[in-house]
């Protein structure tokens, strides 16, 4: 049966140096936890550039922010998983071990699909993505292979449930005989801990590699013997996995794995926003302008320490100029909206409380980097050269982040090769954020300066349209503790 994705299609992997400067991989670790499948890793490093196929993803996120649609797709995630993991045991055990597993897989995906259907029929599913999900289940359900599939589980389940034994060991030898009228052990153990029902549960994942290491040769010499007498059953069993070796639906498989880039990610925002901060579905402009209320940093979030801000131009000026005193959170400004924008373009909500934006085609980064990283080059070298290569692909569509560029030569020189460098920018109508001590560039023509907040002598990190403020944040310190340049002469006169 065939199946489209539920990713709407893939990107193409960010540049290395974009991903390293925003912080992107530490994020995705944040994002993903131990678990770290490569799929899912590479999903979340490729930005997409067609805006149909971003708001694909973003359709089926608003339908997952539902609950019930939410349950319904985690129990299915789970389960397949579950069938998947007894499948994988099948290929360890002993022959005579598999047709019992191979049982116990083809149960759970058969009441992993009706019982995902069952979640899911009835709910108001709004994204393209979900209905054609919801559709494919339930032709998959109502399909002749399925019910085929579905009578073969039950007569095997039927025909194991008849098989019970006595067996008798003595010494060396093995004896196995039909027991017909044994004690029901089962129900034994029911009765035993039935004094526990109504206590809390806690479900325990079973540990399938102990289960290796505890099925021996002796186990399965007993289960041949158990062939020789319930031939019969042994052979329905037999014939479940004969007919159907593959049990998991190619598009199922796909599906269930697909899925998990969408709960990974809800799951993560669950968390921040237990923090209290907030999470917005983004819109993209065709104006160009630039909308963004309460963003902020994902990874200070996580500890508490997030300050939210504000960025916004309606699309006639697009180069922002970031200065004002050190420790400010001028470069946390900048790599968290780069985040926000990077993770716009791989479809997902974003952490603020209302995003407006481009649809960017390429999100370039220029950061410090450490001597000689580029072939023996010095750090004003490679300044250049990486300015050369983000306008050689720049376009009117493209996000660039720069911090602290031609610092390392005078501060004449600086400004100079920064003003000729945001000249180009604006010629390419690209978007700048440009975070820089250089104060002179924000009073450039056609820029918008932003500037670090301080408050009695206190950093707020709050970053706000408008002048950097004349005195430094080394000048305030000073001045705090009479240290200025009148303080020590008046001291000494």
């Amino acid at each position: 049966m065939e199946h489209r994705s539920l990713l709407g299609s893939r990107g193409t992997k960010a540049d290395h140096e974009t991903i390293f400067d925003l912080r992107i991989e530490e994020l995705i670790s944040d994002i993903l936890g131990r678990d770290k499948d490569q799929f899912l890793l590479n999903v979340f490093e490729e930005p997409l550039t067609d805006r149909d196929a971003i708001n694909f993803r973003l359709s089926i996120f608003t339908d997952l922010l539902n609950q019930s649609v939410y349950n319904a797709v985690t129990y299915f995630v789970d389960a397949i998983k579950d069938c998947k993991r007894l499948m994988n045991l099948e290929g360890d055990l002993y022959d005579e071990f598999k047709y019992g597993f191979h049982i116990d897989a083809a149960l759970t995906y058969v009441n992993a699909l009706e019982n995902s259907w069952h979640l899911m029929d009835g709910l108001n599913l709004k994204s393209e993505g979900m209905t054609y999900f919801a559709s494919y289940l339930k032709d998959l359900i109502n399909g002749e292979g399925f019910k085929a599939l579905k009578r073969a589980t039950y007569e095997a389940k039927a025909a194991r449930d008849r098989i019970t034994v006595r067996i008798r060991i003595s010494g060396l030898e093995v004896k196995v005989n039909r027991d017909e009228n044994g004690e029901d052990l089962a129900s034994k153990i029911e009765e035993l801990f039935s004094r526990f029902k109504g206590q809390p549960v806690q479900e325990l994942k079973p540990l399938t590699y102990l289960y290796n290491q505890q099925v021996t040769h002796v186990h399965a010499a007993i289960l041949r013997g158990v062939y020789k007498v319930f031939r019969e059953e042994f052979d329905i069993m037999k014939r479940l996995k004969d007919d159907f070796p593959d049990l998991v639906d190619e598009g199922i498989g796909s599906f269930a794995k697909e899925f998990e880039f969408y709960v990974r990610y809800i799951d993560y925002m669950r968390g921040i926003e237990a923090n209290g901060y907030r999470f917005s579905i983004p819109r993209f402009t065709e104006d160009g302008s630039v909308h963004v209320k309460g963003f902020y940093s994902l990874l200070l979030a996580k500890k508490k320490v997030a300050v939210a801000n504000d960025i916004r131009t309606s699309g006639d000026k697009r180069v922002f100029i970031i200065t004002g005193v050190n420790g400010g959170g001028k470069t946390t400004f900048a790599i968290s909206f780069g985040q926000l924008a990077f993770l716009s373009s791989i479809g997902v909500p974003v952490p603020a409380e209302e995003a407006e934006l481009p649809a960017f085609s390429k999100i370039a980064t220029v950061f410090p980097t450490g001597e000689g990283t580029l072939e023996g080059l010095s750090r004003l070298e490679e300044d250049v050269a990486r300015v050369r290569k983000v306008l050689g692909s720049a376009d009117s569509k493209t996000l660039v982040i720069v911090n602290e560029l031609f610092s390392t030569t005078t501060s004449e020189e600086g400004f100079e090769l920064a003003r000729r460098f945001i000249g180009k920018i604006k010629d390419k109508g690209s978007y700048l954020l440009y975070v820089t001590f250089i104060t002179r560039l924000a009073a450039l023509e056609g820029v918008i300066p932003l500037s670090t907040v301080v408050e009695d002598d206190r950093i707020t990190y709050r970053i706000v349209e408008g002048a950097p403020d004349s005195r430094s944040m080394a000048v305030r310190i000073a001045s705090r503790y009479h240290l200025l340049y009148e303080d020590i002469r008046g001291a000494l006169n």
